[in-house]
């Protein structure tokens, strides 16, 4: 199993990384990347601490490990006041209804799959499959086996994809000319040595032949996994025909209560055809903010 690496801690969209400076710019400017680079890192640190002590809370040392359809992970304990920000949605079950009728699905169908956990050991194979590759927080991205962990710049995830496309790649993150992929290589957030993914079972879109697989381990109520929808819809645009996109659910179910529902909901919508559950995955990113604070199903 590969070692496991650092965590992405749960704070707001703008912890991502930001572009890199003009070289005619300031010395304060020039070393922003580093900077942005170093705050990520720290953040990283705090989130592995976070996660290593709650895998220890679920570890069958401790009582048994979290599994799949436990939707009692993240929610207060007996007695505790829920402080939560308001939704315009009673729980989330509510939201996916309206969501699923958006999209052109079978809502009671698609509720009654999620209320059944039915797609639940789906959702924790994709989990499983994401451990094993050394992931621990999201989102994680695998470019043709490369890591890339976390919410990175859209110009670090084209120097990634253009050499692979060349067959330039390298497995030397010092070759690499953006600085926010140097410095994460010196940090291993970002490592260049390809290693296998299994793919089985998983949703994935454009060419199947293409040279370049991007993989994505993610969580529908993450933040920075919102950013990293945007960033991926906008590499599909630019490299239709050249990329296949991969989707795994990595839901990170101690501290989003409606994440591992969300996955479930994803993978019931194959069902009833793929196009449309890759448009409950769209609505779910961009609607994130209106059904992330609802109550647990």
């Amino acid at each position: 199993m590969a070692a496991r690496r650092k965590v992405e801690v749960e704070t707001e969209p703008s912890m991502v990384y930001q572009q890199p400076m003009s070289e005619s710019r300031g010395f304060l400017e020039k070393m922003s990347p580093v900077l942005m680079v170093l705050v990520v890192v720290m953040a990283f640190a705090l989130g592995s601490l976070w996660s290593k002590v709650k895998y220890l809370e679920g570890s069958p040392e401790s009582g048994g490990r979290v599994v799949a359809g436990d939707t009692s992970v993240g929610q207060p304990q007996a007695g505790a006041e829920a402080v939560r920000p308001s939704s315009k949605f009673k729980d989330f079950g509510e939201a996916l209804g309206t969501y699923a009728a958006k999209v052109g699905l079978d809502a009671n169908k698609l509720l009654a799959c999620v209320n059944n956990e039915e797609k639940a050991g789906v959702v924790e194979a994709n989990y499983q499959e994401g451990v094993k590759a050394g992931v621990s927080g999201t989102p994680g991205f695998f470019v043709n086996g490369k890591f890339l962990g976390g919410a990175f710049p859209i110009d670090a995830f084209k120097e990634l994809i253009d050499k692979e496309l060349a067959g330039t790649g390298s497995t030397d993150y010092k070759t690499y000319k953006n600085q926010a992929l140097v410095q994460a290589g010196a940090q291993g957030i970002f490592d260049p040595t390809p290693q296998t993914v299994s793919m089985e079972g998983a949703m994935m879109r454009g060419a199947s032949a293409a040279k370049v697989t991007l993989v994505e381990f993610s969580d529908f109520q993450c933040p920075y996994c919102k950013v990293g929808y945007t960033t991926v819809k906008q590499l599909e645009k630019d490299y239709e025909g050249r990329i296949k996109f991969v989707f795994m659910n990595f839901p990170l179910r101690q501290i989003h209560p409606n994440a591992q529902k969300a996955a479930e909901a994803f993978e019931c919508a194959r069902e009833q055809g793929n196009d449309k559950a890759w448009a409950l995955h769209d609505v779910m990113f961009d609607s994130q903010s209106e059904w992330s604070p609802a109550a647990s199903i």
